[in-house]
């Protein structure tokens, strides 16, 4: 029936279509076939941590299969992988769970009973119109109900001619379903599946705890995203090793926005996240998804995320607060480089360069709330930390090893380092002579506070931040 069309409506338990069959519809005959019932255990810990994101880990009590419901989640995870009848957890399974659970413990935690009934639908010829598919579903939870739906599809051998979709649809309203694309999730059915959804751009008047919950979350997925893939491609090494870069690059991105939301979040939380990240970082020796770390850093970002650690800002609303922050880190990245001269000690030129980069990550968290002229800004930022980037100076002991060199690699290798101080000293002095013009650049772009910090009526005209 690949070439008819897909019908899929919500319909409730007790719901009864009538008017299915007749010339408007095109059906003559609905031919039932035996009804059956199939039991599955969900699997999950305590918290709901994959169901939390979308995913169901269950196990088919009659047959003993394993089935991995992932929709969301292609192509890093299938959207269904079911295994053969095994009494513990595959270990391919339990592998791609690890990122989810985090170290929480699986166990069973929802009881589903599903009874199907298929009809074969016939025309006025005795040729087949289609199939209908009706499943009701009983979700129960250590004997107690929880909830009950019903889910029909209508697979049709060629596609309706509208009259035909119109009727069909008709009959089902006045059943009182409701059409859908796809049928909604156990996880969705119990208000579960808090992370399964991606964002729409958040308002400007949202409360800050929206926003800094949905940027964090939007990390959260992207490395999840990032483990899976390298996780999934364990017999292509090449792939693996692009997977794992780029899972770095993306933690190095998470800590340029821990940098950039600093002002705003709890420093213990954030000294904490940060000093994970370093380490994990740091660490060369093996691959990072497979470390404890990495679990700890995956549960810095559950906790960011599903409570905003926002002790100073809390019960505002984000367009003002990113605006003075703005503001704020822009004045003093002035005051940082206004005074800068080249034999100025290396202490302050790095203290520059860090306060350009946390400018530069916050405006680019900005975007989703301001867009185009947090984009601007952001512009502007990024030309002064390229600008200041080379004024940073290394210590002599980070440019070589000189242990074991010949002296003539000892020589090559100061050589090499008094390049390297020259090139910081023309850069320090471009930078001194290029600001007047970076800063004027950058005045123009920031983005200034207009309204009051408390939330108001979210209907009414306000404007949240404006363009200097």
């Amino acid at each position: 029936m690949s070439g008819g069309d897909v019908l899929r409506f919500d319909l409730a338990v007790d719901g009864a279509v009538a008017n299915l069959t007749g010339q408007a519809t095109g059906i003559h005959r609905l031919v039932g076939r035996p009804p059956t019932e199939s039991t599955a255990t969900v699997v999950d810990t305590a918290d709901h941590r994959l169901l939390d994101w979308g995913i169901e880990l269950s196990r088919t009590v009659e047959t003993g299969q394993w089935v991995l419901l992932a929709p969301g989640w292609e192509p890093v995870l299938p959207a269904e992988l079911r295994t053969d009848a095994e009494d513990e957890l595959p270990t391919r399974l339990a592998d791609l769970l690890v990122p989810f659970r985090r170290g929480g413990i699986l166990g069973p935690k929802l009881k589903v009973v599903t009874s199907h009934r298929r009809y074969t639908l016939t025309d006025a010829a005795g040729g087949t119109f289609g199939e209908l598919t009706d499943q009701r579903v009983r979700v129960s939870h250590h004997g107690g109900g929880l909830c009950a739906f019903r889910n029909v599809t209508m697979r049709t051998s060629a596609p309706l001619t509208a009259p035909q979709r119109q009727a069909v649809q008709a009959a089902f309203a006045a059943a009182g379903a409701r059409q859908v694309e796809a049928f909604d999730s156990i996880a969705g059915r119990l208000g579960l599946a808090h992370h399964s959804r991606r964002r729409s751009r958040l308002s400007a008047r949202a409360p800050i705890e929206d926003f800094v919950s949905a940027q964090l979350e939007s990390r959260w997925r992207g490395l999840l995203a990032d483990d899976l893939a390298a996780r999934t491609s364990a017999d292509d090494p090449v792939a693996r090793r692009d997977h794992q870069a780029a899972l770095r690059r993306h933690l190095e991105t998470l800590r340029q926005e821990l940098d950039g939301l600093e002002t705003l979040l709890e420093p213990s939380w954030v000294r904490y996240g940060e000093r994970l990240i370093d380490a994990a970082l740091a660490d060369t020796e093996r691959p990072l998804q497979h470390t404890e770390r990495w679990l700890r850093i995956l549960d810095v970002l559950a906790q960011g995320s599903t409570t905003p650690p926002l002790p100073y800002v809390k019960g505002r609303i984000t367009g003002p607060v990113l605006a003075q922050e703005l503001e704020a880190v822009v004045q003093t990245l002035r005051d940082q480089c206004r005074t800068l001269e080249a034999y100025t000690d290396d202490e302050r030129w790095a203290r520059a360069h860090v306060v350009a980069g946390r400018a530069s990550a916050l405006s680019a968290l900005a975007r989703d709330v301001f867009g185009k002229p947090a984009k601007q800004l952001r512009k502007q930022l990024d030309g002064v930390t390229a600008a200041l980037a080379p004024t940073v100076r290394a210590n002599a002991g980070e440019m070589t090893d000189l242990h074991e060199l010949t002296p003539a690699e000892v020589f090559e290798a100061g050589r090499a380092y008094e390049r390297a101080m020259l090139r910081v000293d023309y850069a320090r002095e471009a930078f001194v002579r290029d600001w007047p013009q970076l800063w004027e650049g950058l005045r123009t772009r920031v983005i200034r506070p207009r309204v009051p910090h408390q939330a108001g009526d979210a209907t009414g005209p306000s404007q949240l931040g404006e363009q200097s």
